[in-house]
């Protein structure tokens, strides 16, 4: 995933020199089930709520880092 999300930054860095749309959209699909969203019979499976909210946890946490690697 890190070198994933290494190659998005990086193009977004591209498009924005030549003037073209910088961000890339990413979204967190699939998550797991989390606290009370286990016994609940309404939620489509891979779409709640708890679980894609920490994957995109995870996704800013990925970024954060490598943007803080490149202002060494």
């Amino acid at each position: 995933m890190y070198e994933i999300i290494k190659e998005i930054l990086f193009e977004e860095k591209n498009r924005s020199k030549i003037g073209g749309r910088e961000i890339i959209p990413m979204r967190p699909d699939h998550g797991h089930l989390i606290g009370d969203e286990v016994y609940k019979k309404d939620i489509n499976p891979g779409y709640d709520y708890g679980g894609r909210l920490k994957g995109l946890g995870e996704l800013r946490g990925v970024i954060y880092t490598l943007d803080k690697m490149e202002c060494q």
